[in-house]
């Protein structure tokens, strides 16, 4: 039991570079911030397409979970879409809740999320060939 608990640990934590991952990513990423600069307006007027970007962001997650080897992305992705979490996931539940955003929300909003796609985006494209995603981390300083 223990050997097989030992070998499961060993599984590697990334799989190999999915160019559908990497479109799923980009895409979604610019989707996003379209939709927060949005929210300016009501929620009410733009909740179908809130409600269409929730649910392709959880296919993103669906499609990252069932690649093998592929824990870290998928886990990034649950993130994104949690809405008790900080990223769009729960951007969208606060629009809900509070009908519209302000000017300084949206844009500390937009930078949060930005990053948050880039470190996906970025450990995709490691995938294929090593890069380094150390502009990411010094843009959060």
């Amino acid at each position: 039991m223990l050997a097989a608990l030992l070998l499961g640990a060993c599984d590697p934590l990334i799989g190999a570079y999915s160019a559908e991952a990497y479109r799923n990513a980009t895409s979604l990423k610019a989707r996003s911030l379209a939709m927060i600069d949005r929210s300016v307006q009501s929620y009410s007027s733009n909740a179908s397409d809130a409600t269409n970007l929730m649910t392709d962001i959880s296919a993103a997650y669906e499609y990252s979970k069932g690649l093998e080897n592929n824990r870290l992305s998928a886990a990034q992705w649950d993130e994104m879409r949690d809405p008790e979490k900080g990223l769009m996931g729960g951007f969208v539940a606060g629009w809900k809740r509070n009908g519209t955003t302000g000017a300084f929300f949206r844009s500390e909003k937009k930078a949060q999320i930005s990053r948050a796609y880039d470190y996906i985006i970025c450990l995709e494209v490691n995938k294929q060939r090593a890069t380094s995603c150390a502009d990411l981390q010094a843009a959060e300083e």
